[in-house]
């Protein structure tokens, strides 16, 4: 499919309504204040996700027309502006008449071709290690294994269920460009210890792939041992499993299970400690700015020059602005 064949779902102006084919991600039911059922239906369109509403309807209505979760569908939408922000309703779906259309034709992905930023990040770890002259294996060989043996994981999961990089292959692409901007940083603070900076790069999130249940279009939900345990212990775990019995330094290893303890910089946000060495404050804040990035990047796909974000978005201090220029 053609994806610009189609108006963009972020593209529909207000009081305009379009028919075109879409991926139900999500169906979610309610109830209004008079009782009366309504869905908030969660549509991808390839480049993004708009949650729309269907008024008097339940599952049970959508069901009995063909159309499930994952479904790919026709959809009638209409945009109209509700407490000033753009509300969608949708007016008819029926499963797409076009039936060579899959759930891939309307899945968002990186910019970056997945094999190309898992080789990429493969090559640059092989760069960094230091086998300690000769006497220990290189931290960078652990790394390596552990993507190694979770490679499918790795490329294919989320980054989180929502705020940044919430799409397939997102834990990929957010490793990838923390890898990148890390390795530029160690060119200026000729200090850090660049093989633990990047492994910790490499592997600061490895833990979302148990932590998160992604589905093929993207959508990322809380697993069982995600809520009861997190991304950090369970990556940290996963470290300290492959190094017993090894020929790993074991202060690097003990520094590289600090990184992951501690990339979320506080104890307030979810850190079990907070950085106590560079590397550890440098992969902080790298993983800060990366995550809000993303979110500057996904806003401007929708904003239009001088346009403005309808909300704050979460995780930031301020609504997006896009220059106009």
């Amino acid at each position: 499919m053609k994806k610009d064949a189609f108006v963009k779902l972020s593209e529909i102006q207000i009081g305009e309504t379009i028919h075109r084919p879409v991926l139900v991600s999500n169906i979610a039911e309610n109830v209004s204040k008079n009782g009366k059922p309504f869905l908030r239906v969660t549509l991808k369109d390839g480049y993004g996700e708009q949650v729309a509403m269907m008024f008097d309807a339940s599952a049970q209505t959508l069901a009995a027309n063909n159309v499930y979760k994952d479904t790919v569908a026709d959809v009638t939408v209409s945009v109209s502006e509700y407490q000033g922000s753009r509300s969608y309703k949708i007016m008819e779906i029926a499963p797409a008449s076009d039936t060579s259309l899959t759930i891939g034709d309307f899945t968002k992905l990186p910019p970056i071709d997945l094999d190309v930023m898992y080789d990429e990040i493969c090559e640059i770890l092989k760069s960094t290690a230091d086998d300690c002259g000769g006497t220990h294996t290189p931290l960078a060989d652990l790394a390596l294994r552990i993507l190694n043996d979770h490679k499918k994981a790795y490329m294919t999961s989320s980054a989180a269920v929502s705020m940044h990089h919430n799409l397939r292959g997102g834990l990929l692409y957010h490793s990838y460009r923390m890898v990148k901007a890390a390795d530029a940083l160690c060119t200026v603070y000729t200090n850090l210890d660049r093989e633990l900076l990047l492994c910790g790069a490499a592997l600061h999130d490895i833990g979302k792939i148990w932590e998160y249940k992604t589905s093929q279009s993207g959508e990322a939900e809380f697993t069982p041992s995600g809520i009861l345990m997190g991304h950090l212990y369970m990556g940290a775990s996963l470290i300290k499993g492959y190094t017993t019995d090894q020929n790993y330094h074991k202060e690097k290893v003990q520094l590289l299970i600090h990184l992951i303890l501690s990339h979320h910089g506080t104890l307030e946000f979810g850190a079990v400690t907070c950085p106590a060495i560079p590397e550890a404050l440098v992969l902080h804040h790298v993983d800060n700015i990366d995550a809000k990035m993303y979110m500057f990047e996904d806003h401007y796909e929708t904003l239009e020059p001088g346009g403005l974000s309808e909300k704050k978005p979460f995780g930031l201090d301020n609504r997006i602005y896009k220059p106009n220029m």
